[in-house]
């Protein structure tokens, strides 16, 4: 899949490019207040810091951004008329899965890649999010935040010159349950390890 690793090294290139700053702040952040890290939480906060970045990165950034020439680019997309949205639930993921574009010729790997797309860039949210706020333990409120994370973006990309489509939504929203599950999943095959290991030290 030439699509997928073009999308995962623009979307790592993001990610060292702005992590390492986030991380000499947060160590001066530390060291200003005097808190002592906890490694598991600082772990998982620079995995939602890095989820972020990849995040914003795929969804309103430039692709390929390598120079001046593409951000004049991407100012042009955002000044410019085009604005292409879809208010229509199903309709994209319909034409999608069940109609065939014969004006790009690997219709089927383009397809396939926005779909999966946009499930897999929410999944990390799903399992995230509700390790990291106690407000999020449930899977509601981890739904009603994705939901509203996705329709920033939506909003945001009709006004940079992106489509906007209400089935993004549903599908980013199909990614947070499927991470929220996974993680009800993995808590319930490593919370008897922990239980045994607590009883042997014990």
């Amino acid at each position: 899949m030439g699509l997928v690793s073009i999308f995962t090294q623009d979307m790592l290139r993001y990610i060292v490019m702005v992590f390492p700053v986030y991380a000499v702040l947060r160590v001066l952040f530390l060291g200003i207040k005097r808190v002592r890290p906890v490694a598991s939480r600082e772990v998982l906060l620079g995995l939602c810091v890095m989820y972020g970045i990849g995040l914003v990165s795929q969804t309103l950034l430039p692709h390929a951004f390598y120079g001046m020439e593409d951000l004049k680019m991407y100012v042009q997309a955002i000044m410019g008329p085009y604005r292409n949205f879809n208010l229509v639930p199903m309709h994209t993921i319909w034409s999608y899965l069940f109609t065939q574009n014969d004006q790009v010729s690997n219709w089927g790997s383009v397809a396939t890649l926005n779909l999966l797309a946009n499930i897999l860039l929410f999944v990390p949210l799903g399992f995230l999010l509700p390790q990291m706020t106690r407000g999020f333990t449930g899977l509601r409120k981890t739904m009603m935040f994705g939901l509203a994370t996705s329709l920033a973006i939506e909003i945001l990309q009709f006004f940079i010159g992106r489509s906007a489509d209400v089935d993004d939504v549903i599908l980013n929203v199909l990614g947070v349950c499927i991470g929220y599950a996974v993680l009800v999943v993995a808590r319930r095959v490593f919370a008897p390890a922990k239980l045994a290991v607590a009883t042997e030290s014990a």
